[in-house]
């Protein structure tokens, strides 16, 4: 019974020294990777319940430099849904707003986006459309060709950086 009780308070001991290491550990990687900008995630652990309230709120402002100021708090925070994304899109009605949405697609192309790219091709202005044969060029390269004979691309913006 002594034997027992023995064991049971070194397992607690155990555990309760490796639960501090591995804190330890975890809290100065994290720290590090924050301060290095690779993450942003101990910024919704301490407060996300007030990060998802502002950066909601600038989504869905009325006013374009508050919903610009939203996008870019979802590229820097590396946060992509591509369903919102392809919605806000379609509803913005300034070309910074739609740049910044595009930048934000591209962070994780998928088929999906070759797709929407080549559905908003038509209905964008001439930057918009430079950007976008950017995008395609970049990460859909071996489709670059077809796209550009399907949507009669100058082409002076597929030779250029």
């Amino acid at each position: 019974m002594v034997e027992m009780r023995k064991f049971v308070s070194i397992t607690i001991l155990f555990l309760f020294f490796i639960s501090i290491v591995t804190g330890f550990v975890l809290g100065k990687l994290l720290l590090a990777k924050t301060i290095s900008g690779s993450t942003a995630i101990s910024f919704f652990i301490a407060r996300p319940l007030y990060s998802y309230s502002v950066i909601n709120n600038r989504l869905y402002s009325n006013n374009p430099i508050e919903r610009l100021t939203g996008y870019c708090t979802l590229y820097d925070l590396n946060i992509v849904d591509n369903t919102f994304l392809y919605e806000r899109y379609k509803q913005e009605d300034t070309v910074p707003n739609k740049r910044m949405v595009l930048n934000i697609l591209s962070l994780k192309p998928q088929k999906q986006l070759y797709h929407f790219l080549d559905e908003v091709y038509e209905l964008s202005d001439k930057d918009l459309k430079m950007q976008i044969v950017k995008i395609v060029k970049k990460h859909f390269h071996d489709k670059l060709d077809e796209f550009a004979q399907k949507h009669n691309v100058d082409v002076q913006w597929i030779h250029s950086d």
